[in-house]
């Protein structure tokens, strides 16, 4: 690479950012309709992010199903906050993109007449699930968006977004980004009609299982000034096997076959909490739980599968396409004799549960900028992300994305850039790797982590431990301007800590401005659920002088499932921790119209 950073220019009609479900299905749409559609990712789609890497379910409606039993379910326990216009559209559009799927020859478990074969979804009663092979299914996807002929760049870091008038946030309009090969350091200048994020959900490097998710496409997003929704929710619960090293990512199979969560007495414990679901129950108030065991004394917690039905094993299998599993290694104590000890987790990975906001044709608020899969807001379900929904939302809106932006650059100008703006991007970019102070970015993203605090810190959160991160997250950005990088690969995870420490800025701005609790997002010195003052899309977008919030009003006078009255009372995990949780009040399982 030569020192002055001379770039590669690239014309496109559409761009997408991101190779997982979401962005491999609007690559597939759009290339099925236009030609010059290009796909970046900064690894190699099919082999990265939450996609490849999820645990093998995924929402699953088939025409015989009662899709209004459906809308009803999704929108009731997702405590009335989804878009139930959106609900309908994601169920609806699942049922073809589960026939895709299907017909590609994608591995999904069937009975022995050929049928699909659904189990119930986590914390759901009406809504089902399939289970499959997602890196299959992600190769495939490739395969067809290639085949289309779609522009597949492999290992290409994205950096920023560019606009039309070369503001940050802009009053013109998304016209296409810039990156470099994490190789070899080889800038890229992409100009586009059309950009579509779809970079997945938020995760932390060093934390979590899926540590190349970044953040990057909410830290552009929000760059850019596009409207975000719910970002305080980018939290919630996890747990693993106790193991070093072996992660467990088939609870939702588990639970579906009949696995139970069990304290040291051999109780199982979610009958107080939740005796309808038990642990199908939301994943957060089951971790809280799981907390909650652990400080009442009531620990070690174990997950027992000597309950689940002979077709678990075989539905494993099928899940980790013939990977092995730590289950069958005979490394471990026969799991189907004797429980498995666990340990709980809290930590960002947001889901869908908060995200960029997205229109039914998947626009964001800044013209020219799209966006599908977990870095949007899943509007089709609100407060709970039962197993599967988030997959399915990636793969829906992003073969939505993909149609409406093939259609709009039909009609779109050719993008123009001012002067002088990409050769200040590509300054900057460029920057860590000429000058500044040396500095290892694994010791970088330590410091990013320690700012979350300890687990139940991050789930218990309050005024001052959110005005303290804050402050933190400001101070180390701050510094970034400092550092100095050894080399290409260290200049990827710099870019993708500035992209943490905005998406944090954005996060805990969110949780400051909420002052109130609501499912996973829980405030101990606001610790009820206010319905009157925040049942709500409540949204954030930066400004030039900071972030401005709103309260968006849900359009109940349309929707045809609604609350039957605005309450005020004790949130799930703030009942769940003080002892006090209520089934009556906080399971929301007898749907009311």
């Amino acid at each position: 690479m030569s020192d002055d950073g001379q770039a590669v220019t690239i014309d496109c009609t559409v761009l997408v950012i991101g190779g997982g479900f979401g962005g491999a299905w609007a690559a597939l749409k759009a290339a099925e309709r236009i030609p010059g559609v290009v796909l970046v990712d900064k690894a190699y789609v099919s082999r990265s992010g939450a996609s490849t890497m999820s645990g093998g379910v995924t929402t699953a409606p088939q025409p015989e199903d009662d899709l209004d039993q459906w809308v009803e379910e999704l929108s009731v326990l997702g405590g009335y906050e989804a878009d139930q216009d959106w609900t309908r559209a994601l169920i609806t559009d699942q049922m073809q993109r589960v026939a895709d799927l299907d017909s590609w020859g994608v591995p999904i478990v069937k009975d022995a007449a050929g049928v699909i074969k659904r189990i119930k979804s986590r914390g759901m009663l009406a809504v089902r699930a399939l289970q499959y092979a997602p890196r299959l299914a992600m190769e495939a996807l490739r395969e067809r968006a290639d085949a289309a002929g779609a522009r597949i760049m492999d290992k290409v870091e994205i950096v920023e977004l560019l606009t039309s008038d070369g503001l940050y946030p802009t009053k013109g309009r998304v016209v296409g980004a810039i990156g470099f090969d994490v190789r070899t350091g080889t800038p890229y200048v992409i100009r586009a009609k059309r950009v579509i994020l779809a970079t997945g959900p938020l995760a932390i490097k060093g934390f979590h299982p899926v540590d190349n998710d970044t953040g990057d496409g909410f830290a552009m997003g929000y760059r850019v000034g596009g409207r975000f929704v719910d970002m305080e929710f980018a939290t919630g619960g996890t747990f693993s096997f106790v193991w070093a090293g072996y992660r467990f990512s088939n609870y939702n199979i588990a639970v579906g076959h009949g696995a139970r969560l069990i304290n040291a007495a051999g109780e199982r414990f979610m009958e107080r909490y939740d005796p309808v679901r038990y642990e199908r129950s939301e994943l957060n108030r089951v971790v809280a739980a799981f907390l909650k065991e652990i400080m009442d004394g009531r620990g070690p917690v174990y997950l027992d599968l000597t309950h689940v039905d002979d077709d678990y094993w075989t539905a494993l299998d099928r899940a980790l396409a013939g990977r092995p599993s730590i289950l069958k290694s005979g490394r471990i104590p026969d799991p189907r004799l004797h429980p498995l000890p666990i340990e709980p987790g809290w930590s960002f990975w947001n889901g869908g549960k908060g995200g960029l906001q997205l229109d039914l044709t998947c626009h964001t608020s800044v013209p020219g900028l799209m966006a599908a899969g977990g870095v949007a807001r899943n509007a089709g379900v609100g407060r709970h992300g039962s197993a599967g929904t988030p997959t399915a939302w990636a793969m829906v809106s992003g073969a939505r994305a993909g149609v409406a932006a093939a259609e709009d650059a039909l009609t779109e100008d050719e993008p123009e850039l001012p002067d002088g703006l990409v050769d200040d991007l590509l300054r900057r970019m460029l920057r860590p790797l000429r000058d500044g102070d040396l500095m290892s970015m694994d010791k970088l993203h330590g410091e990013v982590c320690d700012i979350m605090g300890s687990q139940m810190e991050l789930m218990c959160q309050n005024e001052g431990r959110i005005r303290e991160a804050l402050v933190r997250t400001r101070a180390l950005r701050d510094r970034l301007d400092g550092l100095r990088v050894a080399d290409v690969h260290e200049l990827v995870k710099f870019h993708e800590a500035k992209n943490t420490l905005d998406s944090f800025e954005l996060i805990y701005s969110c949780m400051d401005d909420r002052k109130e609790s609501r499912e996973s997002f829980y405030r101990e010195d606001y610790p009820y659920t206010d319905d009157g003052g925040w049942l709500c899309w409540h949204t954030a977008t930066r400004v030039e002088d900071g972030i401005s919030f709103d309260k968006q009003e849900i359009p109940f006078w349309r929707y045809r499932f609604r609350p039957p009255r605005l309450a005020t009372y004790l949130s799930p995990i703030a009942a769940i921790m003080r002892g006090e949780y209520d089934p009556a009040v906080h399971s929301n399982v007898s749907p009311r119209r």
